[in-house]
């Protein structure tokens, strides 16, 4: 019995036709003579758009500009209302468009956040929950108080996607926007869409980067010209696109060969003024060769036929992974070195020697000729997946990665470099000196916590058997407000509390319903600041005492936690 995943995203014949006068006033012409003058000229941004986006499935969408993505994903929002056909979204969405839609420039960036999570449907109660976690998520600080017309381009993307991130869609469509700001968050982005993957998201995704496509999109869609050019596997997919940068339009400039057996699929585009003849990989002793040791010299040979007349054409290669990513690759443009004039029936042989210092495993080979440093403008022969080989591994020792680096491994012991609670404060940032569960402080809960339960002054935490947590220590004590769940007439239950290994004190919890205070004297040698705390019942009662199987029973209750003098 085969089962198929829900959809999620449905376009079923999608039209989108804009309408372009030459002239303001043949507006009010073509109405008043009944479109028999000032006739606009029709633009289809999109034409018969068909595409199905099931429950956990990422599609990548890519093409030229003005190819028709971000039109496609504004009707999928429901931004903007489509000519003909209809796209349907179940779930709840939210999206990542254009810079400053859905939010309101003399908003502070605190008021854009709720009134964009109102936008995407939150609840005020829903709101308030994730509000710490969006503010801390998009690391704005101060500047969420102040209005959005002052944040730069790279801000306005932090406090959008923020919002996205924490409230579990069912559906989130990213545009090219993250190609906006530093690179430090644009791998944060990147990190929690394969999160939202791996949960279940399902993911709808227009960038101009093959790397992101491949990683993040089990299938691509290419959009040319407003309609569907190919869909499928993103390498094959993003094998196309390359022909279409290249200003290869039409369809006589792009070949697409499937290799018999297993493999990566291969294909060309281009101009073919100059044709890739022949590449091959040489071992040390200059014998072709598909196989060959990690670490082993070897040589990429590419030769090139010029059936044009070109000066100095670039020559350059392309290794990738078994799974399509990107290895290394370089070219004579960006190593300097001239290759010299060329007239038609010439051959050129361009040699690339290096180490394989690889990581086991199959690797595809593509070559390419071309003007000046990339392949855009003019693109004589793109050859995808021209050679497929595979690395051996030198020898038993395992590694992970597709580098063999093979390094050499020193242990030794080092002095500290800063106090612990410097550190601490470097991860955490501000450290407070007292933790409640109704404040939501779930980035200084470092282990061993459930989640809160409840809400107000009544919400708390269960730990497990240990718990830790960072806390600013601030006085001479610690304080402790805990429950313990244990049948009528158990004993209490004994709690220890220690700091990297060293014991600070212990108290007992009454079993029982109802809260305890308890409180430990802190040494008067332990430093006044953040400090890396353990909680560990010492007697845990275990599930099987209980008669379930229920893991937080081995632990206690706790509201709150508090350091003073």
């Amino acid at each position: 019995m085969s089962f198929e995943r829900p959809r999620r995203v449905a376009v079923d014949r999608l039209w989108k036709t804009f309408w372009f006068y030459r002239r303001p006033l043949d507006r009010v012409t073509s109405w008043l003579s009944r479109g028999r003058f000032g006739r606009p000229t029709p633009f289809h941004a999109l034409r018969e758009v068909s595409l199905t986006l099931h429950a956990g499935e990422s599609l990548g969408i890519i093409g030229v500009n003005g190819a028709g993505k971000s039109t496609l994903l504004k009707i999928v929002t429901g931004t903007m209302e489509p000519t003909a056909g209809t796209a349907r979204v179940d779930g709840r969405l939210a999206s990542l468009l254009e810079l400053g839609t859905g939010f309101h420039p003399l908003f502070t960036g605190r008021q854009n956040i709720r009134y964009n999570a109102r936008f995407i449907g939150l609840t005020d109660a829903e709101i308030e929950e994730r509000l710490p976690a969006i503010e801390a998520f998009s690391e704005l600080g101060d500047f969420l108080d102040r209005p959005l017309r002052t944040y730069s381009t790279g801000m306005q993307v932090r406090l959008a996607f923020s919002v996205a991130a924490n409230v579990a869609p069912d559906v989130l469509v990213v545009d090219e926007v993250l190609a906006v700001g530093d690179a430090y968050f644009q791998q944060k982005c990147l990190q929690r869409i394969r999160k939202f993957r791996d949960d279940g998201v399902s993911i709808l995704f227009v960038s101009h980067d093959p790397g992101a496509m491949k990683t993040l999109c089990e299938r691509a869609i290419l959009l040319h010209e407003g309609a569907i050019a190919d869909e499928g596997e993103p390498t094959r997919v993003l094998a196309r696109y390359n022909a279409l940068i290249a200003r290869k339009t039409a369809e006589s400039h792009y070949f697409a060969i499937e290799e018999r057996g297993r493999g990566p699929v291969a294909s060309r585009s281009g101009s073919f003024a100059a044709i890739i003849a022949e590449v091959e990989l040489l071992d040390g002793d200059g014998r072709p060769t598909r196989a060959v040791i990690a670490g082993s010299s070897v040589v990429v040979r590419v030769r090139v036929l010029f059936l044009e007349p070109i000066v100095d054409p670039t020559v350059g290669i392309l290794l990738r992974d078994r799974l399509g990513n990107d290895v290394y690759g370089t070219n004579t443009f960006h190593q300097r070195v001239e290759t010299g004039q060329w007239a038609p029936g010439d051959w050129l042989e361009v040699r690339f020697a290096f180490d394989a210092t690889l990581g086991p495993g199959e690797y595809s080979v593509t070559a390419a000729v071309h003007s000046l440093g990339a392949h855009v403008l003019d693109s004589y022969d793109w050859s995808e997946n021209a050679l497929i080989f595979r690395i051996l591994p030198a020898d038993e020792r395992a590694a992970i990665g597709v580098v063999q680096l093979r390094p050499t491994i020193a242990v030794a012991p080092v002095p500290p470099a800063a106090e612990t609670g410097e550190v601490l404060a470097r991860v955490f940032g501000e450290v407070r000196s007292h933790l409640a569960a109704a404040d939501g402080a779930s980035a200084l809960l470092c282990a061993g916590w459930y989640a809160v339960e409840r809400t107000g002054g009544d919400a708390y935490r269960w730990t497990a058997a240990e718990a830790a947590f960072v806390l600013r220590l601030a006085g001479t004590r610690l304080h402790f407000e805990v429950g313990a769940d244990r049948p009528p007439g158990a004993a209490p239950v004994a709690v220890r509390v220690s700091t990297l290994g060293r014991i600070l004190g212990s108290f007992r919890v009454p079993a029982g319903p109802g809260w305890h205070r308890a409180a430990v004297d802190l040494p008067a040698d332990i430093r006044r600041d953040a400090a890396y705390l353990r909680l560990a019942v010492d007697d845990p009662w275990r599930p099987a005492d209980a008669g379930d199987g229920d893991g937080r029973l081995l632990g206690v209750r706790v509201r709150r936690i508090w350091s003073d003098g």
